[in-house]
């Protein structure tokens, strides 16, 4: 199972993939966070360590050269995990629609989830769950609590990724119509990761998430 990141430094780390979607800045920070998890010796270049020392976890190891601070180098390994997926999310490539629609933001969840980022495509998503009403409402909690199931599951929290993913699993049946995506296909291949769950045996992989615009993809 993945280590989990310490709560901080996960939040901000999110904050910063989304971010990145938008703000060229973000962007090149992300990649200099990927930049800094493929040098073994923490050579990144001038203006890359720059970026990392402004985000506080950083310290200068010389010249174009940095490393992790303290206690966040035990981190180090979980924190390269997400940067370097979050960078191939965003990196050269801007969002397939815009964020300002609700098949914007699900196109990014898409991208997102698929790259294993499950607690970013919660942060992504919340904000129109809050916004939304009726059964549209419903399908986004329905997507939210199958993302952090995953998210869970990832940490070693069976018991709990169980849980959501069954409550989550429901909205997203009961309210598909409501939603720009296919999800017939999805539905089905969760209720197969549900069951192997249940079972305490080995699961599948997640699902490739259903995205705006495309026919259902199956994960096998």
């Amino acid at each position: 199972m993945a280590p989990a990141l310490p709560l901080g430094l996960r939040n901000r780390l999110a904050e910063l993939i989304l971010d990145a979607f938008d703000d060229a800045e973000a962007r090149e920070t992300v990649a200099a966070l990927a930049a800094f998890c493929a040098a073994s010796d923490g050579a990144v270049g001038d203006d890359a360590a720059s970026r990392l020392a402004g985000l506080g976890w950083f310290e200068s190891a010389g010249p174009g050269r940095v490393r992790l601070r303290g206690a966040h180098r035990a981190n180090r390994d979980a924190l390269c995990r997400r940067a370097r997926a979050g960078a191939t999310v965003v990196a050269g490539r801007g969002p397939e629609r815009p964020a300002t629609t609700l098949a914007g933001l699900l196109a990014r969840a898409a991208r997102l989830a698929d790259a294993g980022l499950h607690f970013e495509v919660h942060e992504l998503l919340e904000p129109a769950w809050l916004r939304a009403e009726g059964v549209e409402r419903v399908g986004l909690q329905g997507l939210i609590q199958v993302a952090v199931a995953f998210h869970h599951d990832s940490h070693d929290n069976r018991a709990g990724a169980i849980a959501l993913l069954t409550d989550g699993l429901d909205r997203v049946e009961a309210a598909a119509a409501a939603l720009p995506v296919e999800t017939g296909d999805f539905c089905r291949d969760l209720h197969t990761v549900l069951a192997a769950w249940r079972a305490g045996g080995p699961a599948p992989p997640a699902p490739a998430w259903p995205a705006p615009g495309t026919m259902a993809r199956r994960s096998g």
